[in-house]
């Protein structure tokens, strides 16, 4: 079927993406080395002066300005890269499905550039259970919060130390780059943020991209397709949504829409109307990991998340699941059930508390194996 093939394409596609998002993550190095050397000129430039209140007030100012200058300065190179990559994502579905479907009845249009930003903006960015953000307030979040940090680290340097080679070392010591990146340092935790929020973004970009397109293609394109990363970092409800299908006029669409967590991977494919498809069949990577061991072989693309979990070995599901939600998957013994009821009505994922208050075969086993 052509939707099983777009699914197929999509999951590669998909995994091209995660790397473009944590290449752009990756950019934000240079801004923070320039943040760093700007830190260190300008307190060096006040080295030998007297600690005044007037001084400190100055020193700040100037920190802080520059700071936020480069925070600023990578957020918006962020946003116009996360522009480029929609409209390329509009494109890409133009040549995937004039590639799969031969009908002269089938004429794809892509969104412009200016459409598929403006459903990126007005599009909430999930961040949590029952939390949202703007892609906008995403961005001013970041530097914003940064740019505190390091204000405050400015401020505590001030007050442990006495004299301006005092102070000098204890903000530099606080907020110092590394070259593994991994210190608790607060341009180091800025680091991994700015991959986190390059990975959302883009994520964000791709699948709003995705929605844009549907809308310029309705007639031929019905909805979307939910698609999971097969390997056990995938979220409770990534998992549970996989391989769902989604009309394009759903009311619960949004509530399904990637990103729906910080660093979320999974997708949405398309769903072509009936008049469209064809037979045939697909495959997809399975790339479960779980101890640093990976399961290679393709799987079916309609196959959902926990049909392949099912293949695993028993400790591997615990692996994943947890030996509670493990030991209640194998004696429900029905993927596609069990990934249903994870999740509320809502598309939320439940936790084993909320799991066990409901009436149903899961929520059965669950209260059974408490007694």
């Amino acid at each position: 079927m052509i939707s099983d093939q777009l699914t197929t394409l999509y999951t590669h596609h998909t995994t091209q993406l995660q790397r473009v998002g944590a290449t752009e993550g990756n950019k934000v190095l240079p801004f923070l080395v320039s943040i760093e050397n700007d830190v260190v000129s300008i307190l060096n430039k006040y080295r030998k002066r007297k600690v005044t209140a007037a001084l400190q007030a100055q020193i700040q100012e100037e920190i802080s300005k520059v700071t936020r200058q480069h925070l600023q300065d990578y957020t918006l190179s962020l946003k116009v890269e996360n522009r480029a990559l929609g409209a390329y994502e509009a494109d890409f579905a133009v040549s995937a499905l004039n590639g799969l479907i031969k009908d002269d009845g089938f004429k794809v249009v892509a969104p412009t550039a200016a459409a598929v930003n403006a459903r990126a903006i007005i599009t909430p960015v999930k961040i949590g259970i029952n939390s949202y953000t703007s892609y906008s307030s995403m961005m001013k979040n970041y530097w914003g919060k940064w740019a505190d940090e390091i204000d405050g680290v400015v401020q505590a340097g001030f007050l442990e130390s006495k004299t301006m080679p005092e102070i000098t070392n204890a903000i530099l010591g606080q907020i110092d780059l590394s070259k593994s990146g991994a210190t608790k340092s607060t341009l180091d935790r800025a680091r991994r943020s700015a991959k986190q929020l390059a990975i959302t973004g883009t994520n964000h970009y791709a699948n709003t991209s995705r929605i844009a397109f549907v809308d310029k293609n309705d007639t031929m394109l019905k909805g979307f397709r939910f698609l999971a990363v097969q390997d056990s970092r995938t979220s409770k409800q990534c998992r549970s949504l996989d391989q769902t299908v989604w009309l394009a006029d759903d009311p619960k669409l949004n509530s399904v829409t990637p990103a729906l967590h910080p660093k979320c991977r999974s997708a949405l494919s398309y769903e072509v109307d009936d008049r469209f498809k064809d037979s045939g069949s697909s495959k997809k990577p399975s790339s479960f990991e779980v101890d640093g061991k990976r399961d290679p072989k393709p799987i079916d693309s309609d196959g959902i998340y926990y049909e392949n979990l099912k293949k695993l070995k028993a400790s591997d599901q615990d692996a994943v699941l947890g030996p509670t939600l493990g030991k209640a998957f194998r004696k429900l013994d029905n993927p596609s059930q069990f990934a249903k009821l994870m999740l509320d009505d809502n598309n939320r994922p439940l936790t084993i508390t909320q799991l066990k208050t409901r009436n149903n075969a899961l929520s059965r086993i669950l209260r059974e194996q408490s007694n």
